[in-house]
């Protein structure tokens, strides 16, 4: 009676053994399939990663291309260029003797093959006071327009020996006061003003480097001249910037 009773529970015993069999394959051939599927996908976005190089390749190509031929760009100028310099100097006229500080600006055009030869209009500002303590007291401005010729005379690389030569129109006035050399006793004060006509000339050394936006000039000799005793001597410092293409 007892091997007939218990039978039935070694019968329930293996059917669940069976069972937990049944859903154990499952589960791994579940997770086959699933690790099947995730290689599958890992494999397809290395297939299209490959594809996409030659795309990227050539969309950086796009955008450097442009960018460097920006910059190469960068280093060509034109013929053109703003000329500037500061300077002190000496001035003699009709009536009066001074010295002080002067400016100047103007446009500069260069021709030939090595850019040696240059044509500047330009225009110079001053003002002036007594150079020694014994002369008449004396304040005046002057304004002066130009044409001038640059030549390189000597050239190697970035550096040339600069002569140059121009024709000029000056406009000078102010004040001319008290006081003066002791025969004279001048006691009352005075303004003019006197226009000259005349020429220029210059010599000096000039560096400029290729690739740069700016050319340097040391003039130490500057003279200009013209009708009424007109003398104007200086030393100047320029500077020329270039205009871009």
């Amino acid at each position: 009676c007892n091997l007939i009773g218990n039978r039935p529970q070694s019968l329930t015993g293996l059917t669940a053994n069976v069972n937990d069999y049944k859903l154990n394959t499952i589960f791994l051939d579940n997770l086959k399939y699933y690790k099947q599927a995730a290689c599958g996908s890992c494999s397809k976005a290395s297939v299209k990663a490959n594809n996409m190089k030659p795309i990227l390749l050539l969309s950086l190509t796009f955008f450097i291309w442009p960018a460097t031929k920006l910059y190469s760009q960068e280093l060509e100028f034109k013929r053109n260029s703003i000329r500037t310099g500061i300077g002190i100097g000496y001035n003699e006229g009709k009536r009066e003797t001074g010295i002080g500080l002067i400016y100047s600006i103007g446009l500069q055009k260069s021709y030939g093959n090595q850019n040696r030869i240059r044509l500047n209009p330009n225009l110079i500002i001053g003002g002036f006071l007594p150079l020694m303590t014994d002369t008449r007291d004396q304040f005046y401005r002057i304004t002066s327009l130009g044409m001038n010729l640059h030549y390189d005379a000597l050239k190697h690389k970035s550096f040339s020996l600069v002569t140059s030569g121009g024709v000029l129109m000056n406009y000078s006035r102010g004040l001319l006061g008290t006081g003066g050399y002791h025969q004279e006793n001048i006691v009352n004060s005075e303004y003019f003003n006197t226009f000259y006509m005349g020429g220029s000339a210059s010599i000096g050394v000039r560096m400029n480097p290729p690739a740069s936006k700016l050319a340097f000039e040391l003039r130490p000799l500057n003279l200009q001249f013209g009708n009424n005793g007109f003398v104007l001597g200086y030393m100047m410092l320029g500077i020329d910037f270039k205009i871009k293409k």
